[in-house]
């Protein structure tokens, strides 16, 4: 029987560029230059929200949805990092006081690292056929 899959286009490549969009994003909001539109740390958690999100329908829970494989320990994985992110990003907004965040700029910097590793979660689990 054949599963429904992505192609490689939309699970590999696509989801490799707008890492390396993050990767610059973080960058810029660790090193203090500004992008346009992105002139502070605020405004780069929006951006990783909205390319993380994109990030996540190509290659992430898009193929978990492809694959039917919605229960996989990868995918419950994925799905905990994901909102592990939400509740970073939500925890600047609303001026709650998380542990181990105690500016903007280390926001921005767990963010990027959960990101980095929910991706690589992912990458393997494509390549391993996992999902």
């Amino acid at each position: 029987m054949k599963e429904n899959t992505l192609s490689n286009t939309n699970s590999l490549i696509l989801p490799l560029i707008l890492g390396i969009t993050a990767a610059v994003v973080v960058y810029a909001a660790l090193t203090g230059k500004q992008l346009p539109l992105i002139g502070g740390p605020r405004a780069a958690l929006i951006a990783l929200l909205i390319i993380g999100m994109a990030m996540c329908t190509l290659g992430g829970i898009g193929e978990v949805g492809a694959s039917g494989k919605w229960a996989s320990p990868l995918a419950i994985v994925g799905y905990l990092l994901g909102a592990g992110i939400l509740l970073v990003i939500a925890s600047v907004f609303t001026g709650w006081k998380l542990p181990l965040v105690q500016s903007e700029t280390q926001a921005v910097a767990l963010v990027g690292g959960m990101m980095l590793v929910k991706y690589l979660i992912g990458t393997a689990s494509h390549f391993l056929h996992l999902l």
